[in-house]
């Protein structure tokens, strides 16, 4: 009886780690994307702020930032951007569904966004593995 619930709380520990892996990492946006959006509305707030836009065909996208409170920490807040505003996006999609990972955000030929992590490095950097940013 004690293994079989000792069995039960490791796969389900392994099963929520894998689960917040897959969540975190870049590994399932697969195709890299630059692509002009209209803001629909901004969501801001945990566990990462998102813009919904949509495309010159109006299909709507989810567009996923970095988490509020280091975005903060870097500049991008409520104030930075407004619905109607149109942006362009480098970033990574995910292969199923309208959903991008952006890596950078411009506005008025101006870079606005850059995913950043705690340490300051960008994701693109990382994602290239070079110094390259937006």
């Amino acid at each position: 009886m004690r293994k079989t619930i000792l069995v039960a709380a490791v796969s389900s520990g392994l099963l929520l780690i894998s689960t917040a892996f897959a969540h975190h990492g870049w590994g399932g946006y697969t195709q890299s994307l630059e692509k002009t959006f209209t803001i629909k509305t901004l969501k801001l707030g945990n566990p990462h702020d998102r813009l919904l836009v949509t495309d010159s065909d109006g299909q709507e996208w989810n567009l996923l930032l970095a988490p509020p409170a280091r975005n903060r920490r870097f500049g991008f807040n409520e104030d930075s951007l407004s619905v109607g505003d149109v942006v362009e996006v480098v970033g990574q999609k995910h292969p199923k569904r309208l959903e991008v990972k952006v890596h950078c955000l411009n506005f008025e030929g101006e870079n606005l966004y850059t995913y950043r992590y705690d340490n300051g490095a960008t994701s693109l950097e990382r994602q290239r593995n070079s110094r390259e940013s937006c």
